[in-house]
């Protein structure tokens, strides 16, 4: 009996620490996020930035960014940012979530 007792509570033990181990991952992957909001609350000049810089803009990862990078450097600075659909694997939708958070 005391056996049985015991193994239950290192059960439960054990799953709340399995839990509480997941609260804070999930914690910690929206500080991450408010960083990364925080990071853009100034827009990001996309006449100017490098890929890295550019890496942070939600729906722009490396090879976007890297690509935003290329195309400004063999076509010249953006004269609005409507050209970054010529951007290779930037999209209608891409250009209308980025918008907000870029500037010239």
């Amino acid at each position: 009996m005391l056996k049985k007792l015991t193994c239950r509570l290192l059960l439960a033990v054990s799953l709340f620490l399995l839990s509480a181990g997941q609260l804070v991952f999930a914690a910690d992957k929206s500080a991450e996020q408010l960083v990364s909001t925080a990071e853009l609350s100034e827009k990001i000049n996309i006449n100017s930035a490098n890929a890295e810089q550019l890496s942070v803009i939600n729906g722009i990862g490396n090879k976007k960014a890297q690509a935003i990078v290329d195309y400004r450097e063999n076509n010249g600075d953006f004269l609005n940012i409507d050209e970054l659909i010529n951007v290779k694997g930037i999209g209608q939708s891409t250009l209308k979530k980025i918008t907000p958070f870029v500037t010239l």
